[in-house]
């Protein structure tokens, strides 16, 4: 929902109380003694994290776009995003989702923390708006940042920001929402996250500008070093338990690839991510990948092919750790091994001082160990793997294609990846309509309808309003 629909349905509300008052003591007899006026950041902060979760990643943006186009996923039933064409409904539906829902709710839990003096408050509502709206803008490319968000005091028609400052802006709010931490009051039970753990929040702030800053490297290198540099002094993520991972308690709150799976049979495993993991005889497989139905082979069925050449018997589901088995197993926001890889790629980069070969190596074995599923790696399944010739350390390549295998079921990360490294090369399959494996989301309907002007200044900035427009940090 963009700020003129939330602005519109202010007026219509206002219209309905103006009518109301009208009538003696109508006001009175429709007061509802049991709805609450003001709803407190305990409340507003977990409802937030679990949508923007939901939303952002795990959930159908993911599991039908994000997950598809890095090579995580293949959709088995409902191609259409396989051929490149995506329904305009719902890149209004994840707009209006992401602006109207957590992001919302990020902003007045901002707002309390400011109005009840609280740092904590304000800090982690600054932290985790900034992930939110870093996926935003990832997807699209220029959206409503700095005028977003701000329908009440009437900037109904919000200009784009360019992702270039928004990402500036991002690196900025993280760093400031990190440094109020540590004063006032917490969110009690309502920080689902790291349970008022303010030194996780911290290095959370901080292991997310690392991404930030990597993001930057190819098109921006010398600002991309100066904030990762800052933001490693900072000091990330040092270990799995710091690990952003948002756990699912029970019905009605469970993973959305489990819920999925409840009735429908929607999603395989590519067979990009099959591939790559049977050619490093990769321990990984076995918790990714169901075997196929018809043999108990693992097989990924190609994207892009919406003609198979077997039944659907023959190719691998999802692993049964997410499906089956996933009502509790939680969503993967950031994680250790992540920043492992990105400081090693770092390293390699000659950012900062440190032994890539060592980061590389601690990466995988952090990433293999974080599930704690079934079907993980055993530790001696990893020192075996970690002793293959074929995964020894070579350069930067090796790192960013076990950051891309470390990042299965964040599809939206995944992507992110793949655009920005090139790593692993995908080629589009064979029944892909566009020219390329598609590079952003388009811009929601409604906008040329309700937000006109500032639409056409971020086509005219960006470039053509498709899929295959590349974003700002994207140069291949």
């Amino acid at each position: 929902m963009t700020n003129a629909m939330i602005a519109k349905r202010v007026f219509v509300a206002g219209l309905v109380l103006a009518i109301g008052a009208c009538g003696e003591g109508l006001t009175e007899v429709n007061e509802n003694p049991n709805a609450p006026t003001d709803v407190g950041a305990q409340f507003l902060l977990p409802q937030s994290i679990r949508a923007g979760v939901e939303q952002g990643i795990n959930g159908a943006l993911m599991q039908s776009h994000t997950a598809i186009w890095p090579g995580h996923f293949v959709e088995l039933q409902y191609p259409d995003e396989e051929e490149g064409f995506v329904r305009s409904a719902r890149m209004q539906a994840y707009w209006d989702n992401f602006y109207a829902g957590p992001l919302a709710d990020a902003q007045i839990v901002i707002d309390k923390g400011i109005e009840t003096g609280s740092g904590n408050v304000e800090g982690v509502g600054m932290i985790w708006q900034s992930w939110i709206f870093h996926l935003v803008t990832d997807l699209w490319g220029d959206v409503p940042y700095s005028e977003a968000l701000k329908a009440m005091d009437g900037k109904t028609t919000p200009a784009y920001d360019s992702q270039q400052d928004i990402y500036t802006g991002l690196l900025a709010a993280l760093t400031t929402g990190a440094g109020k931490l540590g004063t006032g009051a917490d969110f009690g039970s309502g920080d689902i996250l790291y349970g008022n753990d303010m030194t996780k929040w911290r290095r959370f702030a901080a292991s997310l500008r690392m991404r930030l800053a990597m993001r930057m490297s190819e098109v921006s290198p010398a600002t991309a070093q100066a904030a990762f540099v800052a933001a490693y002094n900072a000091g990330g993520f040092q270990s799995n338990a710091d690990n952003a991972m948002l756990a699912w308690p029970g019905s009605p709150y469970r993973n959305p690839i489990f819920e999925d799976w409840q009735g429908r049979d929607d999603h395989g495993i590519s067979a990009s991510m099959v591939d790559i993991l049977k050619s490093l005889n990769d321990p990984r497989l076995e918790l990714y990948a169901e075997p196929a139905a018809i043999d108990g082979e693992y097989r990924g069925l190609r994207n892009g092919d919406i003609t198979p050449d077997h039944s659907l018997a023959w190719y691998s589901r999802i692993g049964n750790h997410w499906r089956a088995d996933g009502a509790a197993t939680p969503s993967a926001i950031m994680t250790y091994s992540e920043v492992l890889f990105l400081e090693a790629e770092a390293v390699a980069r000659g950012w900062i001082a440190g032994d890539a070969a060592t980061l590389y190596a601690a990466g995988i074995r952090a990433n293999m160990a974080q599930w704690n599923g079934k079907n993980s790696p055993t530790a001696a399944e990893i020192d075996a793997y970690l002793a293959q010739p074929a995964v020894a350390y070579t350069g930067i390549a090796d790192i960013q294609l076990q950051n891309w295998i470390g990042l299965f079921t964040n599809g939206t990360e995944a992507w992110s990846h793949v655009r920005r490294t090139g790593v692993p090369a995908l080629t589009p399959g064979p029944d892909l309509t566009l020219s390329r494996i598609p590079t952003r989301f388009t811009y929601p309907d409604l906008e040329q309808s309700l937000n006109l002007g500032s639409y056409q200044a971020a086509v005219a900035r960006q470039g053509e309003d498709a899929l295959t427009t590349l974003v700002w940090w994207q140069v291949r």
